[in-house]
């Protein structure tokens, strides 16, 4: 007996989402209160769906700002594409999956003949529909199910964790034809062994396994705490052999990506080895046995200090695409990249799963340094709905914005120079760009420049006052001053003498001076690191000045950031601390 479509339904791989039943007409599906996607992601209008019975196929069109996948192949927005029973749909790459299932009668005519299976055609428009498979391929003739055969959802899980083979550029050296003249191959073979490189002074590791091969899409993963996690339940692993795979899903999830044609890879920040508490061999062999446990090809770049590398700062992220163009010709496509990770700055939790507070955000913000679509571990490899998070109170894009606009000094009509001779007592954190305000507007007027870490002490710095003082020259004095204490002995001097002095606070905030430290430190290697706890000393012993201390004058100075190049604008403008 023949069988006639009745009816088409894309059914969530994931159980807190709900089918949804596809018209003749057109279905538009998106986040809505119908589907329960809440994720700005994915678009109100993400996908187009309109059924045709008669021929039995579905035809998608992708709508959204992001893009949609079928069968893990990206759909170009608003071209029709046919799907068929089994095939996969992902409204975005790597969530809110929905297999299709069609649903038959059967009719009692025994003159009609069985029909032929639909397969995914080429389409008027010359494109070609996502799928391979034949649209019922898992029926029989009679519309029945055949023995042993997995019903849809289990059969799209399968097609999700098979494997495929792809024609992709190795990541690695170039090969040549033999013979009189050589050329790049049209298509390179993977990596044959796994490789262990350091190529900046130890600070990066890089272990490139068998089998990876370029790709201009790519899934990057942190390590901790979202593919692995401590098997004591430790925050931190006791030793090398300390480690489980954190969620069960994760190998299916891999080699799904890797058969879709994702280049796999981990960016983990590993202080520990830097500082000598961690043997590096040791946890070579870790990583080479995480791979080996995940079955798949992987490239993985470890951090081990605090410079460029270390997340949410862009170093690996670069290395990784800089080696890749280099060594294979292949650009990377930042919007058809996504990085996974749990360092993603949200808040305790205690309802309904109990979850503590994250770490840092360290993930998050290297996936917006880059460029590139960030994902929770419970998001990508559970499905779940994502969490709020708390963003960072310093956003230096905003620092940099405000900056070009409005005067340099506050309250407006405070004057920069004075109208004879004084003393400007500078305070503010370390970083905040007290030396080179001085150095840029009050040295070239003339004024003396006394300075703790140039003389020794702040006794000599009281002395070089003086001196310059009884000359008739102005001073500046370019300490930290946090507390009342530290600036009275100025005032004191000035008193002394009877000339006027101001205080000129920088206007710049803990997390704004801590940034503006780890720009100096990457961009300039002769800069003298400074430690987190000079920044912490300043805030705990912080007092804001007033008047009564015996200043003419409180001026807040804002700070303005002054640039070498494009490129150290681009960096400025990035988050560089973790919280």
């Amino acid at each position: 007996m023949p069988k006639i479509l009745k009816e088409c339904i894309i059914k969530p791989l994931s159980p807190e989402y709900l089918p949804i039943r596809i018209n003749t007409e057109q279905t538009i599906v998106g986040r809505s209160p119908e589907t329960l996607i809440q994720d700005e992601l994915c678009s109100r209008k993400q996908v187009c769906l309109k059924a045709n019975l008669t021929e039995g196929y579905v035809l998608v069109k992708s709508l959204g700002l992001n893009p949609s996948l079928l069968n893990g192949k990206e759909l170009v927005r608003n071209i029709g594409y046919e799907a068929v029973h089994g095939d996969i749909l992902e409204l975005v790459p790597g969530m809110y999956k929905y297999v299709f299932d069609f649903v038959y009668e059967t009719t009692a005519s025994p003159e009609a003949k069985p029909s032929a299976p639909h397969t995914s055609r080429q389409r008027s428009d010359g494109r070609i529909g996502s799928s391979n498979d034949k649209s019922d391929a898992s029926r029989t003739s009679n519309g029945k199910r055949s023995r042993g055969e997995s019903p849809p959802f289990e059969a799209a899980q399968q097609k999700m964790e098979g494997t495929s083979k792809r024609s992709k550029v190795a990541d690695g050296p170039v090969p040549v034809d033999s013979g009189a003249e050589t050329s790049r191959k049209s298509t390179l073979v993977p990596t044959t062994e796994g490789r262990w490189e350091s190529p900046d002074d130890k600070l990066l590791h890089i272990y490139t396994s068998a089998g990876v091969v370029a790709s201009e899409k790519v899934a990057a993963y942190d390590m901790d705490g979202t593919l692995i996690k401590t098997k004591s339940g430790n925050v931190f692993p006791k030793s090398v052999d300390d480690w489980q795979i954190a969620f069960p899903e994760v190998p299916a999830k891999l080699k799904a990506l890797h058969a879709n044609g994702y280049k796999l890879v981990i960016f983990t920040n590993q202080a520990g080895i830097g500082k000598g508490k961690v043997n590096i061999a040791d946890f070579r062999r870790k990583i080479e046995a995480l791979v080996r446990k995940l079955g798949v090809p992987m490239q993985v770049f470890i951090s081990t200090g605090s410079g460029k590398y270390r997340k949410p700062r862009t170093g690996m992220w670069e290395a990784l695409c800089e080696r890749q163009k280099q060594h294979a010709g292949v650009a990377i496509d930042p919007a058809r990249c996504f990085y996974v990770g749990d360092a993603a700055g949200r808040p305790e939790l205690k309802k309904p799963v109990k979850r503590k507070k994250d770490h840092s955000c360290a993930d998050r913000l290297l996936a917006v340094n880059v460029g590139i679509r960030f994902l929770t571990p419970e998001q990508h490899f559970q499905n779940l709905p994502e969490q709020p998070w708390t963003k960072p109170e310093f956003d230096p894009r905003e620092v940099c914005r405000l900056s070009a606009n409005g005067p340099l000094l506050s309250p407006p009509g405070a004057l920069l120079v004075g109208p004879g001779q004084e003393v400007i007592v500078m305070v503010g954190f370390p970083g905040s760009g007290k030396s080179h305000f001085v150095r840029q507007h009050l040295a070239p007027k003339g004024y003396d420049v006394v300075n703790r870490d140039t003389l020794g002490s702040w006794q000599k710095c009281v002395v070089q006052m003086e001196l310059s003082l009884r000359q008739g020259k102005s001073v500046a004095v370019d300490n930290l001053s946090p507390d009342v204490e530290s600036r009275k002995r100025y005032v004191l001097v000035a008193s002394r003498a009877k000339i006027p002095v101001r205080c000129f606070l920088m206007d710049v905030s803990y997390k704004h001076a801590r940034h503006n430290n780890e720009f100096r430190e990457i961009t300039d290697r002769s800069h003298s690191s400074i430690a987190e706890m000079v920044f912490n000393s300043f805030k705990s012993k912080f007092q804001e000045p007033t008047i009564a201390e015996g200043f003419a004058e409180i001026v807040k100075v804002k700070f303005v950031p002054n640039f070498a190049s494009k490129s150290h604008e681009d960096l400025y403008k990035m988050f560089l601390l973790d919280k």
